[in-house]
């Protein structure tokens, strides 16, 4: 029994010591690359794309509180 119990200890120790094979990222293919092993989930676009998607951006911002407003306004008129 004490020996079966030193074979499994020895056994757990050999396995723990052993290198891991397997990684759950795969190597840098150059040394300069970053070593996360992530890709960017997005792009950065050019200024003037920037600048367009801005802009559109602000009109629909400006399209939605005029909704707002005119809903607020249609409201206060059923009411009173």
């Amino acid at each position: 029994m004490k020996c079966l119990a030193m074979l499994v200890a020895i056994s757990v120790i050999a396995a723990s010591a052993a290198p891991v094979k397997c990684r759950a990222q795969s190597p840098a293919t150059s040394p300069t690359a970053p070593v996360t092993g992530m890709k960017p989930d997005r792009t950065t676009a050019d200024p003037a794309t920037r600048k367009a998607m801005r802009e559109k951006e602000t009109a629909l911002r400006q399209k939605r509180a005029d909704c707002r407003k005119q809903a607020r306004q249609q409201k206060e008129t059923q009411k009173g």
